[in-house]
């Protein structure tokens, strides 16, 4: 994900609106608030994020504070701050091997051990490595280099061969499709329609390009769970997009908040979470055709990340400045009751 020049003026404003300040919020949010969270480090930009299931932890990518915040999802407390980590941006957690991965800049992939949360190594991958995903039945991790426009494929869960594979002008998240044995990953193409395009993690071979019109700045990306289609936020025109993965590829497309960033999914709930620069939540419907909105709300000042809890849907977003002018863990949790 990349830094928006609108993004300082929403710290500037920061925590003032207030998590229901805006009309439609106040009328009906979708989400409450549990608590807010002290967060150590200094009062700057987070990035992604990835629930542990296993241990019950939430590990977040502290992105301007060179550190990875490792936090309880049952109440937020902080387990530990893996620091010395250069710009952290994207994570991922293999809970078949016990291991999280952690991409940073200028380009290597972090591993560190789940359980005693102590790092593994770090290995190469290409420019300004972003997103990162997981591919389990192969053991592949595959991370999007953002700056490079490809997709790095790291073998033996990171610690083997790595092969690349140009895309595009630019990349942006990764996703990993178990159904079709494929990595998906979003694509700023140099000429034409973004893309969203598909590769064999063995082969490192292109399986398929879906063209999305009318989605400028491809780059935030999540498989529904029913497997049939992709959700890819679009960040240069403040866009959301759903697309069938087979047949035609139908495509619709949603308004989001300003900058959309960061998508995180509750399965059980059947709601899709998209998060903005401009700190305004949109929540999606995903048991109904195309892209209905359940609501929106406004998080806190840049609050562009998302996180969901599949057991408790309890849903977590990392906000440089919260309410005392520190970092801050904001948890919240639907106002309808999950199934």
């Amino acid at each position: 994900m990349k830094w928006r020049p609108f993004l300082a003026l929403a710290l500037l404003l920061g925590f003032c609106r207030g998590a229901a300040s805006s009309p439609t919020a106040a009328a009906a949010p979708p989400l409450l608030l549990l608590a807010d969270v002290p967060l150590p480090g200094q009062p700057v930009r987070f990035d992604y994020q990835d629930v542990d299931s296993q241990n019950q932890h939430l590990f977040i990518a502290h992105m301007n504070d060179a550190s990875l915040v490792v936090v309880s999802t049952l109440d937020g407390k902080l387990v530990k701050v893996l620091g010395h980590i250069p710009t952290p941006r994207g994570v991922a957690v293999a809970e078949s091997v016990k291991r999280v991965f952690v991409t940073s800049t200028p380009g290597k992939l972090v591993i560190i051990d789940s359980d005693s949360l102590g790092e593994l190594g770090r290995v190469a991958t290409g420019s300004s490595p972003d997103g990162v995903a997981w591919d389990p039945a192969d053991r592949v991790v595959g991370v999007s280099d953002q700056t490079d426009g490809a997709l790095s494929l790291l073998a033996d869960a990171g610690a083997g061969a790595r092969k690349q594979v140009l895309l595009g002008r630019e990349t942006g998240n990764v996703a990993f499709d178990a159904t079709r044995a494929v990595f998906w990953i979003a694509v700023v193409a140099g000429a034409g329609p973004n893309l969203l395009v598909s590769v064999d993690p063995l082969t490192a071979q292109v399986r398929a390009k879906i063209p999305l019109p009318g989605c400028v700045g491809a780059h935030g990306l999540r498989l529904h769970p029913d497997g049939k289609s992709a959700l890819v936020a679009c960040e240069d025109n403040s866009k959301l997009a759903r697309v069938e993965l087979d047949a035609a590829h139908g495509l619709a497309l949603a308004a989001s908040g300003a900058g959309p960033d960061v998508l995180a999914i509750d399965a059980g709930l059947g709601w899709l979470y998209l998060a903005a620069e401009s700190g305004d939540l949109r929540v999606f419907d995903l048991g109904k055709p195309g892209l209905q909105s359940v609501g929106q709300q406004h998080i806190g000042a840049a609050g562009h990340s998302v996180a969901v809890d599949p057991t408790s849907h309890r849903v977590f977003f990392p906000l440089a400045v919260g309410p005392q002018g520190k970092p801050t863990l904001r948890i919240m949790r639907p106002a309808k009751t999950a199934p």
